[in-house]
Parts: C-alpha cells; sequence; structure tokens
C-alpha cells in the first residue's frame, strides 16, 4: 500500500471519528441531573399528575400502589387531558429526619405553560435498600 493511500485512509477515519463523535453524544438519552430524593419526589409527581401511571408505580414504596391506583381509577377518563397540560413541580423545602431514613419533601405543582400553581404537595420519601421511594400510603398526596 502507497503512503498516500495510507494517509488518505487515515484522514478517513479521523474524520469520520470527529463528525461521528459529536453526533453520538447528540442522541445518547439525557444524563438525570440529579438522582436524590428530590428528583425522585419530582419524578414522581410529574408522572402521576401526566398520567404515566407506569413510571410512577416504579417511584413508590409496595405499600403505596394501592394509591396510585386509586389516582388513576380517579383519573380515569382524563388521562389524555393530563398529558395535554403537562405540569412541573418544583421542591421548595426538604427535611431530612435524624435516622436519615426517610425525608419530608415540600413543593408546588405548575402548570408548565402558564407557570399558575395549582396546589401545594407534601411527600414523604423513605429509604428502603438504598433506593428512595415515594411514601404515600396514606392518600395524603391527594
Amino acid at each position: 500500500m502507497k503512503a498516500k493511500t495510507r494517509v488518505r485512509i487515515i484522514f478517513l477515519s479521523l474524520t469520520t471519528l470527529a463528525m461521528g463523535l459529536p453526533l453520538l453524544f447528540l442522541t445518547a438519552p439525557p444524563i438525570p441531573r440529579h438522582l436524590g430524593p428530590e428528583a425522585i419526589a419530582v419524578s414522581f409527581v410529574e408522572n402521576l399528575t401526566n398520567a404515566n401511571f407506569e413510571e410512577a408505580r416504579l417511584l413508590v414504596t409496595p405499600e403505596s400502589m394501592e394509591t396510585v391506583h386509586l389516582f388513576e381509577t380517579l383519573i380515569g377518563s382524563q388521562c389524555n387531558e393530563l398529558k395535554s397540560k403537562p405540569t412541573h413541580f418544583n421542591v421548595s423545602d426538604s427535611k431530612m429526619n435524624s435516622t436519615q431514613d426517610s425525608l419530608f419533601i415540600e413543593g408546588k405543582l405548575f402548570f408548565s405553560d402558564k407557570h399558575k400553581l395549582i396546589r401545594r404537595i407534601n411527600l414523604v420519601l423513605v429509604n428502603r435498600e438504598g433506593r428512595w421511594l415515594v411514601d404515600c400510603h396514606d392518600n395524603t398526596i391527594f
């Protein structure tokens, strides 16, 4: 193989890498900003209020599954309406208990497009086997 051909192959390979790597990073799924309990609370409330009940179930304790099912039943036919009006949840305050196995979170739920306050929500998160989960088995989410 001639030296000119080798240089062209190397140049072509470097060009492909230079163009391919940025495209790879642009198409990769976003990395979550926070993996802590506040992010779990935000994800839970937003999934619940946007009718993503399967995603919300992944973030609750086993005792709270019934509450999510009850919420899903109450919403029923309004799922499409909920999905068309996205919401966002802002954490206002969080307080850890002294044993650091539960966290009390206060927040505000807003319509995303209007920034209009829908309601204040208080959540309790518990640490189960190193994973933070929402504990809403006493129906405090309503």
